[in-house]
Formats: C-alpha cells, sequence, structure tokens
C-alpha cells in the first residue's frame, strides 16, 4: 500500500512538473516575441536612402529587365559605332572607346549573371531577390556612365557634320555594295530552304526581307542627307548619314549570317558521320557492360536506360538525315546529349582517363555546337533587339559564359569541358526560342508604324528610338530632326520589355533619332 502511494506521488509530480515546463516556455516565448515586435516594426520602416525602398520587388523586377535591355542595347549600337571609327581611324584613335566598351561590357555580363541567378531552379527568398535586383540595377548603371563619360569625345572625333559630303559619298558606295548583294543573299536562302528543315534556319528565317528593308531605310535617309547638306543644315545631314550608316551595316550582318548558318550546317552535316560512329561505339560498349554484369541493380537500370535512349536516338536521326530536309545542327547536339549520359552512365565502372579520353573524343563537336549556336542567336538579338525581352539575352549571356568555361577546361578537365559545353548548347536553344517568342509577339502586338522607307525595319533593328523601346523610358517629345515617324509602343510581353502601351493619338511625331555610341543616358540627353 505504502508502495501504491508513493508511485501516485511521483506521478503527480512529474504532471505538475510537466505544466510548469509549458507554462515556462510559453511565457518565455511571449517575452521574445515582445522583444522581436519593435525590431521587426523598425525592419518595416522605409531606409530613406534607399530610392526603391517604396518599390514593390514586383515592380523593381520589371524595372531591372528594363534596364537590362538598355544597358545591352547601348552595348550592341556602341559596338557597331566603334567599328565605324576603328574602320575610318585604326584602332589607336579608338582604344580610349574600345577600353570603355569592354569595361561597360564587363557590368553587363555580371548584371546577365546576377539576372540568371534569378532565374535558375533554386529560388531566393524576397529580400534576397530585391539585393539581386539592386545589383543588376547597379551593374547597368555603372554601364552606362563608362560609355556616357567616352560619348562626347567619341562625337568629336567622328564629327559626321564637318565631314557629311565626304561620309555620304562612302555611305553611297556601300548601300550599291549591299543593294547587289541582295538577289544573291536570296538565292543562298532559296538553296537552303531545299535542303535543310525550317527549324534549322530559325535565325535566319526573314533575314533577307530584313535587309531589304534596312537597305531601303538607308538609301531614304541618304538621299535626304543630301538635301539637307545642300540647304546647309549639317545637324540634320549628321543625324540622317548615322542612320544610314547604321543600318547599311545591320543590312550586312543579316546577309552575312546567311553565309555563316550554311557553313554551320554544312560543318554540322560532316561532324554528324563521326559522332553517330562514336555513339554507336558507345552504345556497343554499354552493352557489353550489360551483359558482363558490372555494377550493381541499380547500375545496371540505369545503363540500359541510357543505351535504349542512345540507340533510338540514333535510329531517328539517320531516319532523318536520310530525308530530303533535315536540320543536322539540333541532331548534332542530341547525339552530344545521349553519348554523353551515356559516357556518365559508364563512368562509374571506367577509370578516370576512360572517361577523359571519351570526353575528348566529342569535346570539339559539342563546342562546335554551343559556339555556332550563340554566334547565330547573336546576329539575330542584333539586328532585332528592337523586339527581344530580357530573358532571351540572359540566357545568351549564360551560355557565352559555360562556353567560355568550357574552354578554359578543355585542356585540363575534358569531362568538366563536355559538361559546360553541352549546358551553353542547352542555354542558347532556350534563348533561341525565347527570342523567336519576343518576336512573334512584337509583329502580332500593338506596334503601328507609319511613315514607310524602311521605317519598320529601323525601328525593330533598334535603329531609331532605341532607347524607348529599351527599358520603358517615355519617348522625347519634340527636337530631332524630324523622321516624321507615328508609333503605338506595347508589346505582348510588356512585363518583360518594358514598355507601358501609349495612346497612339498622344504621340503626334516622334523624332526618331538613331543611337550613338554611348549608354542610354547618352541617348536621353
Amino acid at each position: 500500500m505504502p508502495a501504491e502511494g508513493t508511485s501516485s506521488d511521483l506521478v503527480a509530480g512529474l504532471c505538475c512538473l510537466a505544466v510548469l515546463l509549458v507554462l515556462g516556455v510559453g511565457l518565455i516565448s511571449l517575452l521574445v516575441r515582445r522583444r522581436k515586435q519593435p525590431q521587426r516594426a523598425a525592419q518595416q520602416v522605409p531606409d530613406p536612402t534607399d530610392p526603391y525602398a517604396t518599390t514593390t520587388t514586383a515592380e523593381l523586377n520589371q524595372i531591372a529587365s528594363g534596364k537590362l535591355i538598355e544597358a545591352d542595347n547601348a552595348l550592341r549600337t556602341s559596338e557597331q559605332e566603334l567599328g565605324f571609327a576603328v574602320a575610318q581611324y585604326g584602332k589607336d584613335a579608338t582604344k580610349a572607346f574600345a577600353d570603355a566598351l569592354e569595361a561597360a561590357r564587363a557590368d553587363v555580363a555580371h548584371a546577365f549573371q546576377l539576372r540568371q541567378q534569378l532565374d535558375d531552379d533554386v529560388p531566393e527568398d524576397e529580400p534576397a531577390q530585391r539585393l539581386l535586383l539592386k545589383d543588376i540595377l547597379g551593374k547597368c548603371a555603372l554601364a552606362d556612365e563608362r560609355l556616357d563619360a567616352q560619348a562626347d569625345a567619341f562625337a568629336r572625333l567622328r564629327s559626321m557634320e564637318s565631314q557629311a559630303e565626304q561620309i555620304a559619298d562612302d555611305l553611297g558606295t556601300r548601300l550599291k555594295t549591299a543593294q547587289l548583294a541582295i538577289p544573291l543573299a536570296e538565292k543562298t536562302w532559296q538553296s537552303l530552304t531545299t535542303q535543310y528543315s525550317a527549324s534549322a534556319l530559325t535565325v535566319v528565317d526573314g533575314n533577307v526581307e530584313q535587309a531589304k528593308e534596312r537597305v531601303e531605310f538607308a538609301d531614304a535617309q541618304l538621299t535626304q542627307a543630301r538635301k539637307d547638306i545642300e540647304a546647309a543644315n549639317r545637324p540634320a545631314a549628321a543625324l540622317r548619314l548615322r542612320g544610314a550608316e547604321q543600318a547599311i551595316g545591320q543590312a550586312g550582318l543579316l546577309l552575312d549570317a546567311l553565309v555563316k548558318v550554311q557553313k554551320q550546317l554544312e560543318a554540322a552535316k560532316s561532324g554528324l558521320t563521326s559522332l553517330l560512329a562514336d555513339a554507336q561505339g558507345q552504345v556497343a560498349a554499354g552493352k557489353a557492360a550489360m551483359q558482363a554484369g558490372t555494377g550493381g541493380g541499380a547500375d545496371q537500370m540505369s545503363l540500359a536506360a541510357a543505351v535504349a535512349r542512345a540507340e533510338q536516338t540514333i535510329a531517328d536521326i539517320r531516319t532523318e538525315l536520310a530525308a530530303p530536309k533535315s536540320d543536322p545542327v539540333s541532331a548534332l547536339r542530341r547525339v552530344e546529349t545521349v553519348a554523353g549520359d551515356l559516357n556518365a552512365t559508364l563512368g562509374g565502372i571506367r577509370d578516370a582517363a576512360a572517361r577523359a579520353q571519351q570526353a575528348r573524343t566529342v569535346l570539339d563537336q559539342a563546342m562546335f555546337s554551343a559556339r555556332s549556336a550563340i554566334d547565330s542567336l547573336t546576329d539575330f538579338i542584333t539586328t532585332r533587339r528592337g523586339a527581344i525581352g530580357s530573358q532571351a539575352r540572359t540566357r545568351l549571356m549564360e551560355a557565352q559564359r559555360q562556353l567560355d568555361q568550357a574552354s578554359a577546361l578543355a585542356a585540363s578537365d575534358p569531362v568538366a569541358a563536355l559538361s559546360s559545353a553541352q549546358r551553353a548548347s542547352e542555354l542558347a536553344e532556350r534563348a533561341t526560342e525565347a527570342a523567336r517568342n519576343d518576336l512573334n509577339q512584337w509583329h502580332t502586338g500593338p506596334v503601328v508604324i507609319s511613315g514607310g522607307g524602311g521605317m519598320g525595319g529601323a525601328v525593330l533593328g533598334g535603329i531609331l528610338i532605341d532607347s524607348m523601346f529599351g527599358g520603358g523610358t517615355h519617348p522625347r517629345r519634340g527636337g530631332g530632326y524630324g523622321y516624321g515617324t507615328r508609333i503605338r509602343l506595347g508589346f505582348a510581353n510588356a512585363d518583360e520589355s518594358g514598355p507601358t502601351p501609349l495612346d497612339d493619338q498622344a504621340l503626334p511625331d516622334l523624332p526618331g533619332e538613331p543611337g550613338r555610341f554611348g549608354g542610354p543616358s547618352t541617348w536621353a540627353r
């Protein structure tokens, strides 16, 4: 009996102790919450030194995307303008501008890398997102400052007003060359469409028509510039000549891209033969490993799946290549992917030397595929930058970074280099898809351009009113020299491209001044 009483007392005591512990924990939690409440309230007070303190994260994201597009467009225009200056004055006289451009390009590349970090599969919390977005804005502003600091000196170097007559004559000669190149480009395009599928030609589809628009614009501006020279209106003539010069340069880029893609497709078709043979050898090695029973059950299942995928892909590609039209570049990437997957699966039963040797076998082709895709898409965006949003540009920049990494690792670590090259191809493919979507939306969206003379192509190519499209800034009212173009701005992907749709009636006459060397703030002067 006494033992039972002792046991009951012990249970009761433990229960009381538990209740006291629960009450104690609750009291402590309440005190902690009360102490944190003032801190949280303090954190919610906007920082007066932060210009974006009252800007929502969604708005900040849109602003950052717009500024990225502005900065990237400024780089592309400045690069083209610098090329004209180097051709005229040489590298020594233009070194300061080249240095500024290179430094600004590094800033923008860093900004795109931050944008890629935001867009990847690892989500950041809101404070981290805002920090990254502000860093993007900071890098874009720094790039703008670097270019803008050299803009006036660059304008003085070129002094297009004082040399208007000579520049007009030189452009007249270049314009005739571009006009004569179009019929040959049309034949090249016809040849390409008879040999290759539409998917193989997506980055040059429409290039001939776009080149014609640039030539038409250049012709109209050159004609008016000569009239301005006769009327002693040299500032107006200089603007016209700059627009004509950029248009002729873009026409050449559009036509050269056809030849470039033709060579890439021929090289890919040639390289496929050896790559298919190598992939078939990988399949045979995989089957031999399966028969030998190397590895555990899970390894055997992974190996069987990789072998089946590779074998099916090889068969599909051989069938496609036998058809009247094919896409050898896409086929090359697909073979590289399945061969790489199979090699990685076999890696568990191979030594490091064998894995490295196998990676070296396909590395050159993988880097060729990535480089071809990146080069072609770079030309595509440059000549259609008035329509392309931040996603395509971000993926392109990350693809270039991965390709640079593959080049750096090629000699020391071919396995890692191959992985980077394949990643570069994948990103370039995604960037191409995003760019095509942007272009389709631009063509079907509420963008109304009247005035003729190739104005539509000049706007699409970012030659005219570049800053209006790039970052969502509103166009200047007045000023300029009256290109007489009426435009309604608006895109289906307005959240990414930046511009807020404007009422056509509120835009009586946009000046349409050509972009020049410098950052976005240069164009806003």
